[in-house]
């Protein structure tokens, strides 16, 4: 996530050969807040739920306090406010929708896990990988789409988050899912994705970049899209699955601004911006737009009666059908909540686990009441739809 409300999917068309930096892998480096380097926040434990469960327990969530009381105060820095929301988010994460932080389609019959797996491969052929190609995923989390895309194109992708703890996660899955043939094609990296070049990549070193729900946590989409135009080779593509505001929203509507402010505090963005503002930075950017569309609409287009909502999982009441729907369902985030308060109170467990739980389903139910306004009002709403974009650069903008 992260889970941005309209997801925008872009592409562009252009060709390439990747020079990896050289600077130390693994380092921890104060992109951010440097929280990240906090030796109190361990990947250690098994990967299971009940391993992410104790991270969530063991793992210090202190930063929720900081995180919250810039959105209460307005004091916000884009980067402070990711990393230190992933400081305290990723372990919630694990424990609910598995390594991989995104929505996706879905049609009836299909599981969540399968849509999620199917969706990365949709975003695979669309920017069309090729074998040995140079590849980065700019807003890994944890590097579950990238391991997924890896093996569907056999690219080699590099990943790159602001937060630490998610290298040393992604790394650490890497060990346990990948053989060490799959692992020579895939590389994490931590960094800022506004610097990429010279950071991270030398210039004009990428084939492709993508972005899946990540570059919501930046306003300033122009700022995002010129620094994979300066990574990208001449003729280079890139995809991104957006989170933004659809033209539904309406900013005189105080339910709608209620729902948008709790979503931007419970996932980490500082402004969710319509889907304008993305479009217009692509071109500023040097991208020629090829191809875009609201997932949301397309997903019930294809599917018809049989289309899933994305938002399903977290609006169910409760679900028995498999820990993960469990633990989206209604109930299981408030069985969640209540073990968590009452360890909580009992000072077996940080307080700040619970306020973190707090505030991550006060962004699922606003989530969800987003996307039922959809659902029911074709005038009055904003869901987090996804838009596809195809794009090519235009190298007369360079």
């Amino acid at each position: 996530m992260a889970p941005c409300i309209t997801r925008l999917a872009a592409l562009c068309l252009l060709p390439a050969r990747c020079v990896r930096a050289e600077e130390g892998l693994g380092q921890c480096h104060e992109m951010g807040s440097g929280r990240s380097c906090n030796a109190g926040i361990s990947e250690a434990g098994s990967d299971g739920y009940l391993g992410y469960l104790w991270s969530i327990m063991s793992n210090k969530k202190d930063a929720v306090d900081g995180y919250v009381g810039r959105f209460e105060d307005d004091s916000l820095t884009e980067r402070t406010t990711t990393d230190e929301y992933y400081d305290v988010a990723t372990d919630f994460y694990l424990y609910g929708w598995g390594n991989s932080f995104h929505f996706a389609t879905r049609f009836a019959g299909e599981s969540l896990e399968d849509s999620i797996v199917r969706h990365e491969h949709f975003l695979s052929g669309k920017l069309g990988l090729k074998p040995g190609e140079k590849v980065a995923d700019l807003g890994m989390g944890v590097g579950g789409p990238l391991r997924s895309i890896q093996r569907f194109s056999n690219a080699d992708i590099t990943g790159v988050t602001i937060n630490d703890y998610q290298v040393r996660r992604a790394k650490k899955f890497t060990k346990s899912e990948c053989s060490s043939q799959m692992a020579k094609h895939i590389d994490y990296r931590q960094g800022d994705f506004t610097k990429l070049v010279p950071d991270v990549f030398a210039p004009e070193s990428l084939d492709a970049v993508y972005y899946i729900e990540s570059s919501c946590h930046i306003a300033n989409r122009t700022e995002v899209f010129q620094a994979s135009a300066k990574a990208l080779k001449k003729g280079g593509r890139l995809f991104s699955y957006e989170w933004v505001m659809t033209d539904r929203f309406d900013p005189k509507n105080s339910e709608h601004v209620a729902i948008k402010k709790g979503i931007e505090l419970g996932d980490g963005i500082e402004e969710l911006v319509g889907i304008q503002a993305p479009l217009e930075s692509l071109k500023q950017s040097g991208f020629r737009i090829l191809e875009h569309g609201d997932l949301v609409d397309l997903s019930e287009e294809w599917y018809g009666d049989h289309n899933v909502p994305w938002y399903y999982d977290m609006a169910q009441k409760y679900s028995f059908s498999s820990f993960r729907t469990f633990a989206l369902s209604d109930f299981g985030q408030r069985t969640l909540g209540t073990f968590l308060w009452l360890t909580g109170q009992a000072g077996v467990v940080p307080e700040e686990a619970s306020k973190t739980e707090q505030m991550l389903r006060h962004a699922s139910i606003n989530l969800v009441k987003g996307g039922v306004l959809h659902q029911s009002s074709a005038t009055d709403s904003y869901p987090p739809s996804s838009y596809v974009i195809k794009l090519n650069f235009n190298t007369a903008g360079l």
